[in-house]
């Protein structure tokens, strides 16, 4: 692809001068700053100073020769080679194979230093001049002998520290520091003459090609490699970079970086380093000679010098994004990093990444043009500006139009196109939402987010919501409107509660659960009422609507007291919200539980009206269906036997002309008559197993004797004559027998048992009490023997323990009586083993 990189000009045009016959014929050139110096075929050397390209319509000002600025070296041999160093103020100068050294402004000879004879050519090191003292590094290949020497330039002397060498004389050499690129007659090789490490890289052929080594930049060589390849060779032998692809002849080349010259016998071609492309071809003929100097590029022929001046890259990055060449803009954006100042290169590099964001965008390729818009830092509103119908911008901006060639125009998008209009407002919705959050949005907030907002209204995304619950910078004014207009009313609410207008936003939300207003969404307003009237801090504003809600659905509404935070608790005391509940049953019943469970209440206030709601609810047995009233019951009775708050007699004589039976039975236990709650149980609720449970429950933790006396009073109730189940009540007190033969005293229940009980009813009962009384029995024999042992076992330890220890003697009469005592424990214990009484 053409791109204008350079522009060739006449620099200096060779013309007799004065008295001289002879036209100059130009052999050699170097460029050092402003000055200009070239080697004749003559032996002289011309200083000409350079116009300053920074200067508007300097670019075809011919550089200009001082009076006097010449020198004859006094041969009649041209000068083939020529070198400056700015840091010695020296001009290097090789004619008939001897280095002579000049000053670089007088041009006179530096009387102190001899001649370097025998050299074939030479190349300068100036980083080996940032030393103390200050030198420069003079590579020298000797002529028609296999070396090159080393030397150490100072300003008036030098001497030569080194001799690197090589299998054959070198036909050209470039030097990045300690490292030296040499092509041999066959191939090149690197050469670090510090360490004395050499590597061959690849050959070429000498026959159809010229031996090329330049550097490219720090620690990179190019070279003229087989194929017709332009290498790219770090000094450590690889290639990280793919290769030129150039003509097979051509003579020499140049790097202005980030391009490449190549000089041919046709034509100037350029080539940029970055993507390795041709960039520009400049019809050229009777060139011989390439020189890159800081500013510009030197095409040198016999009798004229040509410059190739560099276009700026600003202009290069423009007529690629006009092109809509967006990869390459960037890439030479960056590539081209060491060349643009750098004040200038953020702001450079960011305008090309927002142009090269317009060319993507304009293409449809919105992922690239988001990437890029997010790199480049783009001010959010030129992208809003160019949709039809965006909200309003700030007054102090001015809408830039993109610098692309493919824009286009979305209001006319809008008309012919609306399908393709929507993929662009898609791409909008995803940049806005991904960046909203980001500094670069900061300083656009407020249209962001109306933009957004506007988006979502019209696509109907549930995104909206969410928008408008988080932080926002919707602008009320501006958006009210466009909420109405759509129809999303629910997320007007949102947008009222964002601008802490709680009031308004409630309000909205009643006239969609009421049917005033149409609302698309399917959320459940009234459960999102509730929940924010819960999360609600200004008391006024709840007790405003807490009846709203409440009578719409007690279940639901209860909640704005039970769901709130616990740090809100204490603004709403249980006795304010209790009062206001009373003309609700099922709302006060639910907050009761709220405050017995949740809370743990031990308020006995709180207690007994929640057995008494729980008692009204059972007993208004209108338009309740039978699972609702049994888990109304469920929890009466469980709050009856876990609680120990409620005022038992309160609720007695509220449930005792009740058919309640259990629940009457409960509260006779919490006063201790167990024999009128078993009674009931029996007679009244008619349910054996409740009242068997009931004995259970209230024996747990109590002695024997309790329970005991407990079991021992349901099975009188069962085996009371009078009443009239006695068949059922036979079953049950032998059942519970049986049930709980550990519990009952086996001769109590003989005693009680009616006479007419066969030994068969009774059997099953007989047997398991005479084994667990044998198995008593044996248990205690077992403890009783195992203390024994362990009181053997005490003596033993004690006895040894004070073995040695002196005792005083017992009298006579005391051993008598001791012995007496045994005999007679020996003689009772006999006669209990044979049964003597």
């Amino acid at each position: 692809m053409s791109l204008d990189v350079f522009s060739l000009t006449l620099a200096i045009e060779n013309q007799p001068a004065g008295n001289e016959k002879d036209e100059l014929h130009f052999c050699c050139l170097e460029s050092c700053g402003k000055n200009l110096y070239v080697g004749t075929k003559d032996c002289f050397v011309h200083h000409f100073v350079l116009p300053d390209l920074s200067q508007p319509g300097n670019e075809k000002t011919c550089p200009q020769q001082k009076e006097g600025k010449k020198r004859h070296l006094g041969m009649k041999r041209p000068i083939t080679q020529l070198k400056a160093s700015p840091i010695l103020t020296h001009l290097l100068v090789l004619s008939d194979s001897s280095v002579t050294v000049l000053n670089m402004f007088s041009l006179e000879p530096i009387q102190t230093m001899q001649k370097i004879r025998n050299v074939a050519l030479f190349e300068v090191n100036e980083m080996a001049a940032f030393t103390d003292p200050v030198f420069v590094e003079l590579f020298v290949v000797a002529s028609k002998k296999k070396a090159i020497y080393i030397y150490a330039v100072s300003i008036d002397k030098w001497e030569r520290v080194k001799e690197v060498p090589f299998p054959e004389e070198p036909l050209a050499l470039a030097v990045d520091r300690s490292c030296l690129c040499v092509a041999m007659s066959d191939r090149y090789i690197l050469h670090k003459h510090t360490s004395g490490t050499t590597k061959e890289l690849f050959p070429y052929d000498k026959v159809k090609q010229n031996p090329i080594v330049k550097v490219v930049g720090r620690g990179e060589f190019l070279l003229n490699g087989p194929g017709s390849l332009g290498m790219f060779v770090t000094n450590c032998g690889i290639s990280q970079r793919p290769p030129l692809q150039w003509p097979e002849q051509i003579h020499m080349a140049a790097v202005y970086f980030p391009y490449v010259v190549t000089l041919d016998s046709e034509a100037l071609r350029v080539y940029s380093i970055l993507d390795q492309q041709q960039k520009q071809l400049i019809p050229f003929q009777k060139g011989c000679i390439l020189v890159s100097s800081q500013e510009r590029v030197f095409v040198l022929t016999s009798k004229e010098i040509y410059s190739l001046i560099p276009v700026q890259i600003e202009e290069q990055i423009e007529t690629l994004l006009s092109r809509e060449r967006a990869s390459e803009a960037l890439d030479l954006v960056k590539g081209a990093r060491a060349v643009i100042p750098k004040d200038k290169y953020k702001a450079v590099y960011q305008y090309v990444l927002q142009q090269a964001g317009f060319i993507k965008f304009f293409q449809e390729c919105f992922s690239e043009a988001k990437e890029l818009f997010i790199k480049g830092h783009l001010d959010l509103r030129e992208v809003i500006a160019l949709y039809p119908d965006s909200p309003p911008l700030s007054t102090t901006f001015k809408q830039p139009r993109p610098s692309v060639c493919n824009i286009k125009d979305l209001n006319q998008m809008k008309k012919e196109d609306p399908e393709r209009l929507q993929r662009y407002k898609q791409f909008l919705v995803d940049f806005l939402s991904a960046i909203r959050l980001t500094e670069q949005a900061q300083r656009c907030k407020e249209q962001v987010d109306n933009t957004l907002l506007k988006l979502y209204a019209e696509s109907g995304s549930e995104e909206l919501i969410h928008l408008l619950s988080s932080d926002n910078a919707c602008q009320l004014n501006e958006c009210v409107h466009c909420l109405e207009k759509h129809q999303r009313y629910f997320a007007l609410g949102f947008l009222y509660h964002s601008r802490d207008q709680d009031y308004n936003a409630i309000q909205t939300w009643i006239q969609i659960a009421d049917g005033y207003l149409q609302e698309s969404t399917q959320k459940d307003i009234h459960r999102h009422i509730v929940k924010f009237l819960s999360f609600q801090q200004k008391r006024e504003l709840v007790w405003k609507y807490a009846d709203w809600a409440v009578q719409k659905n007690q279940e639901v509404g209860v909640q704005i007291f039970t769901k709130r935070p616990q740090r809100e608790q204490e603004s709403f005391s249980y006795e304010e919200v209790i009062g206001f509940l009373k003309q609700y049953q099922l709302a006060l019943m639910l907050y009761l539980e709220y405050l017995v469970t949740a809370r743990n209440s031990k308020e006995e206030r709180h207690h007994t009206l929640l057995a008494m709601s729980y008692l009204e609810q059972l007993l208004e047995k209108k338009d309740r269906d039978k699972i609702t009233l049994f888990g109304t019951r469920t929890k009466l009775q469980v709050l009856l036997h876990e609680s120990s708050f409620y005022n038992v007699a309160v609720i007695q004589d509220r449930v005792l002309d009740t058919e309640l039976h259990t629940e009457i039975a409960i509260l006779y236990s919490k006063q201790g008559e167990h024999d009128k709650a078993l009674w009931t149980l029996v007679h009244k609720e008619q349910d054996f197993q409740a009242a068997e449970r009931y004995c259970q429950r209230n024996s747990e933790g109590k002695d024997k004797a309790f329970r005991s006396m407990l079991f021992s009073t349901l099975l009188k109730i069962y085996l009371d004559s009078t009443t009239c189940n006695k068949n059922e009540q036979v079953t049950a007190a032998v059942d519970l027998l049986n049930n709980n033969v550990s519990v009952f005293d086996l001769v109590s229940v003989l005693q009680i048992l009616p006479d007419s009980w066969s030994l068969q009813l009774l059997s099953r009962f007989l047997v398991e009490s005479v084994r667990i009384s044998i198995h008593y029995r044996r248990m205690e024999s077992v403890e009783k023997s195992l203390a024994q042992a362990e009181h053997l076992r005490y003596r033993y330890s004690r006895a040894k323990a004070t073995e040695g220890i002196i005792k005083p003697q017992r009298s006579k009469i005391l051993i008598q009586g001791d012995e007496k005592k045994r005999k007679l424990k020996k003689t009772k214990t006999l006669k209990n083993a044979i049964g003597i009484t």
